[in-house]
């Protein structure tokens, strides 16, 4: 979420980014196609489906994809534009960022690394991570891989920095590399006190950054190649990439905010905080995401069960004190005795969640936005309502 710090930076170095001459990462958006063999219009939601989409069209997102699975098979749907100003249509095909979605991709990379005995999650970062950055980021020396992946490290959220930020603005299309990223945690105050075994944890995107360190100073080789090689190639992800490891193919929705938080919407597309270490950088589509969330919990293709339990482990999270800080995430807020686990996304100019729910028969929901819900503006909310009314209508 934007703190005030966060919207102030970025009003402030507007100008700066208006006068950036770098050739932009996410181009014009072209038309997608699918051999998808869609039947939603043989669910017997398809009209209450397609009815909440238009609704959320009309109160002012710009483009939606929505897959929902339950016991009468999918359905799928979309509405708006993925390209306002070229006038392209948002469809399921549709390539969007997902965000921190990456995170439960990374993850799954990393728990088939595990049980090839390649990666010990006990081993301390500082094993792996070199002592001139280790003195820098306080939590970091104690902390383990374990600590990182459910996030019980307490180690200061880069994405919490104003400076941080400021840099994204003044340096759009930014290549960042994982040393420079880090650099805006050293010195920072710790989000809680270190304890083993953890009570508490808080979500921090740095520990998803460190951890991408780790893997990479274990094995010896880029993580991305492990990314591609265990999730994206392994499952047949053929509409899913890694940025900025990967180029960006033309079918990428551009990504929306009210930046002025004025009821006028901007284009953010090439504002990149940092893709490719882990806690963000995937785009896909939500017939990809679905393929994946059905191998991870469903059919058990990635990961063992017993890998899948530890992802499935929840501690409890120290800025709300609900059950839900891990490896995953839970949605909880409609139906808190039918959580859903996956993990939510949210970046500047794109949202989307992926979520099953083991309690309703597996049910599955899954939307990609092309607008941005780090910040508090009033589509923000537009989009939470629109999540809840599906997810309630899902879960009935």
């Amino acid at each position: 979420m934007l703190s005030k710090l966060k919207i102030a930076a970025l009003l402030i170095a507007l100008p700066l980014l208006i006068l950036s001459c770098r050739k932009s990462m996410v181009g014009v958006t072209g038309t997608c196609s699918s051999n998808y063999a869609d039947s939603s219009y043989q669910h017997p939601k398809h009209l209450q489906y397609q009815a909440i989409l238009e609704k959320y069209k009309k109160r002012g997102l710009p483009g939606i994809a929505v897959l929902l699975e339950d016991e009468d098979g999918v359905w799928v749907g979309s509405i708006g534009k993925a390209d306002i100003k070229s006038g392209i249509d948002f469809k399921p095909c549709t390539i969007s960022k997902v965000a921190s979605i990456t995170k439960m991709m990374f993850a799954s990379a990393v728990f088939q690394l595990v049980e090839q005995g390649k990666v010990n999650l006990d081993d301390k970062v500082s094993k792996w991570i070199d002592k001139d950055i280790i003195k820098h980021v306080k939590n970091s020396e104690m902390s383990t891989l374990r600590d990182l992946l459910q996030h019980s490290s307490g180690i200061y959220d880069i994405i919490d920095d104003g400076d941080f930020y400021l840099a994204v603005l003044n340096n759009p299309n930014k290549k960042w590399e994982a040393e420079e990223l880090i650099k805006f945690a050293y010195d920072k105050p710790t989000k809680l006190e270190y304890k083993t075994p953890a009570l508490k944890g808080s979500y921090s995107n740095t520990n998803t950054l460190l951890l991408t360190m780790c893997i990479e100073k274990i094995t010896g080789e880029p993580h991305a190649k492990w990314m591609n090689e265990l999730v994206i190639q392994k499952l047949g992800l053929s509409n899913t990439i890694y940025h900025s490891h990967d180029n960006l193919p033309s079918s990428v929705a551009q990504g929306y905010y009210d930046l002025y938080n004025n009821g006028s919407i901007v284009n953010v597309s090439n504002l990149i905080t940092g893709n490719g270490h882990g806690y963000n950088g995937i785009y896909s589509n939500v017939l990809d995401l679905h393929k994946f969330i059905k191998a991870l919990f469903i059919d058990k293709t990635l990961v063992s069960q017993a890998s899948l339990d530890i992802m499935q482990t929840f501690i409890a999270d120290d800025e709300s004190g609900n059950l839900g800080v891990g490896l995953l995430q839970q949605y909880k807020k409609i139906f808190p005795n039918d959580m859903g686990i996956g993990h939510s996304g949210r970046e500047l100019g794109y949202s989307g969640d992926a979520h099953y729910f083991p309690t309703k028969n597996n049910r599955i929901f899954i939307n990609l936005v092309n607008y941005g819900t780090n910040g508090k503006t009033a589509l923000r909310q537009v989009f939470y309502d629109m999540r809840d009314e599906f997810v309630t209508e899902l879960l009935k």
